[in-house]
């Protein structure tokens, strides 16, 4: 009876030994983070429309794409979450810094960020889509959207000039990460480009 019990601590050690050794020489996967990366001095291209000004606020996001994680769209409304790539801030947050470099060089128009504004434009932008799109395995896309919304007072009523989403659908180069962040800079960068003229031309035609 006590040789029975003496070989099952045996047993019982040997196998907490092992699964220790196991988990300790277990290699970590080092996740790595990215930044969107799109031209950041961008040569100001349109002659500025007198007394024009906009109130921009911060830029949101539709759920699940202000996280940090990369997505992968597989099925329609299903997603793949990569926990090893992913972006070291998120979507929202980069995009307000990049989105006011396309407003000062496409849109002719002064910006405001503050609360309380000077100007009756006002614009809001919301991220709508960002992840890619593996439906398709042998063509993946890169897809990245953004909403504008852009509203002005007139006789202390808001009127809205503009509700449009702007979308891109970049076509990957390889499947690998660095052909997704290439894609999705580059169709950020239409997506941004296309916004911010539509927004000159509206508030230029209110002149």
């Amino acid at each position: 009876m006590k040789k029975s019990k003496y070989y099952l601590q045996l047993i019982v050690s040997g196998v907490l030994c092992w699964f220790l050794v196991g988990c300790v020489s277990t290699k970590y996967v080092e996740r790595k983070q990215y930044l969107l990366d799109v031209p950041k001095n961008l040569t100001k291209k349109a002659t500025v429309i007198s007394e024009c000004s906009i109130l921009v606020e911060h830029v949101s996001a539709v759920t699940p794409f202000n996280r940090l994680d990369f997505l992968y769209r597989i099925e329609s409304g299903r997603y793949l979450i990569d926990y090893y790539n992913g972006f070291l801030a998120s979507p929202g947050e980069q995009l307000d810094s990049i989105l006011r470099n396309y407003l000062r060089a496409y849109s002719g128009c002064s910006l405001e960020f503050t609360n309380v504004a000077a100007s009756s434009n006002t614009l809001q932008v919301k991220l709508t889509e960002l992840y890619a799109d593996y439906r398709k395995r042998e063509k993946p896309q890169a897809v990245i959207a953004l909403q504008f919304y852009l509203t002005t007072m007139v006789e202390n009523k808001s009127v809205v000039l503009l509700d449009k989403v702007f979308r891109a659908s970049v076509p990957l180069n390889a499947k690998n990460t660095a052909s997704l962040l290439a894609a999705w800079n580059k169709g950020l960068n239409d997506v941004l480009r296309q916004g911010s003229q539509t927004l000159r031309l509206i508030l230029k035609g209110k002149k």
